[in-house]
């Protein structure tokens, strides 16, 4: 079927004008409409990152609070440490001090008791110039007006029960203002039979 338009020249440019017009109409309405659109989108996206940013710098700001809190709190504990070190050596310089007091206390207890001993153990005309003591072991150096008087003086010693080991070492007859002196020396050890285990 064959159509034929029968509008004129003018007619065909006249519609075709008037829908020219009406499309960029629509177009221009088109793009009023999406210009609020757009602000509205980067007005909201500048809300969304100021509102992450806000929260960040909250978050930062607790974080950098936290922090300087346990800076704060090493710092007590760094001082804490350093002062129970130092009450530590204290502690234990007053230790040493306080055994070395016990030590000295338990050696002139022994020696009171050991001179004590000693003394009782010795005979008439028998006397002591030399006495060391290191240890437990006793070295005396004396003299006598006979060889006997100086085993009586061995006897005696091992009756005391705190002379062990008692080594006879020798006797040296000497002429001492015009009568005759035997100097002796011999070696022991010393032990309070009341202790099983003694410091000296």
């Amino acid at each position: 079927m064959i159509k034929v338009n029968l509008l004129s020249p003018e007619k065909k440019d006249l519609a075709h004008g008037v829908a020219a017009t009406e499309s960029f109409a629509d177009e221009a309405k088109a793009n009023e409409l999406s210009v609020p659109a757009i602000i509205g989108a980067i007005v909201l996206t500048i809300f969304i990152i100021g509102g992450m940013y806000f929260l960040q710098s909250n978050k930062f700001s607790d974080v950098k609070k936290s922090l300087e809190v346990r800076k704060a709190r090493l710092t007590e504990l760094e001082d804490v440490l350093e002062t129970l070190k130092v009450l530590e050596n204290t502690k234990k310089i007053l230790k040493n001090k306080v055994d070395i007091i016990q030590s000295l206390n338990a050696r002139k207890q022994v020696a009171v008791k050991m001179m004590d001993q000693l003394s009782r153990a010795l005979p008439e005309m028998v006397w002591l110039s030399n006495m060391k003591f290191n240890n437990r072991t006793l070295s005396l150096k004396g003299s006598a007006l006979s060889n006997n008087l100086v085993a009586d003086f061995i006897n005696n010693l091992k009756s005391t029960n705190y002379f062990k080991s008692i080594k006879f070492k020798d006797s040296v007859r000497k002429k001492k203002s015009g009568v005759d002196v035997f100097d002796f020396r011999l070696d022991c050890t010393f032990s309070d039979p009341s202790k099983k285990k003694g410091t000296v």
